[in-house]
This record gives C-alpha cells, sequence and structure tokens, in this order.
C-alpha cells in the first residue's frame, strides 16, 4: 500500500518527478522548454509551493498563474489535448507513488484547473483579455 501525500516532502517528490516527464514530452515539454523557457531552479520550488497550497494548505504560494497561462497561449495557442496530456501525466504520477484522499484531491484539482484554464482561453479569444 502506498502512503498518501501529507507534507511538503511527499509534494516535492511529486512535482520534481512530473516536470522530470513533462520536459521530455513530445507534446507538451516544447511549451516549458521553448515558449516559456523554464528557469528550472525557479520553477519548480514555486510549483512545489503552489501545490503545497493547493493540497495542504500551506499558504506559500504567490502568483498568478492563470495570467501565465494565457499569455503563453498568446504565444503559442494551447489546446485541449495539451492539457489533457498534462492531466494524464498528472495522474499517472500521483497514481505512481501515492494512494489517498488528498492524492485523489490532487487529481481532481488538476482537472479542475485544466478545465478552468482552457475555459479562459477560449473567452480570451472572444474579448482579447488577460485576467
Amino acid at each position: 500500500m502506498k502512503n498518501d501525500i501529507t507534507n511538503y516532502h511527499d509534494i516535492e517528490q511529486l512535482v520534481h518527478r512530473f516536470y522530470d516527464l513533462v520536459v521530455k514530452d513530445e507534446l507538451i515539454g516544447y511549451f516549458f522548454n521553448e515558449v516559456a523557457k523554464v528557469n528550472w531552479d525557479e520553477h519548480l520550488p514555486h510549483m512545489v509551493q503552489f501545490w503545497d497550497t493547493v493540497l495542504l494548505g500551506a499558504g506559500t504560494f504567490q502568483g498568478w498563474p492563470m495570467r501565465t497561462h494565457l499569455m503563453l497561449n498568446k504565444q503559442e495557442p494551447m489546446k485541449p489535448e495539451h492539457f489533457e496530456r498534462w492531466v494524464t501525466m498528472w495522474n499517472s504520477i500521483v497514481d505512481e507513488h501515492f494512494e489517498g484522499p488528498i492524492a485523489t484531491e490532487a487529481k481532481n484539482r488538476a482537472k479542475i484547473m485544466k478545465d478552468l484554464i482552457l475555459f479562459k482561453i477560449e473567452q480570451q479569444k472572444d474579448r482579447n483579455i488577460i485576467q
């Protein structure tokens, strides 16, 4: 039996393993490596803080991820299949290493984020705004 996600170290492990796959992925790695040109030394701790806040209520994350995604979409259109891949990869890493209520919540939150970002991208097409 696997353990649930219970602390910062678990979140850190999850995020690092996930992005180890993302950077190599043929469909979405391009967005991180070529479009956003992510500085991984800065991005990974930020993502750990994000998920630590979302899943464990740490309150350490500061940022505006929706705006970041909308700006990236203006540079290179992001499509539903990109977000589907992101969620599929996220879920596989969660399932590989964890099980329990918080692990399930991690997968639920990823789907909610995917749906919300895609909704905002669609809104952006009509209104040409960044929110």
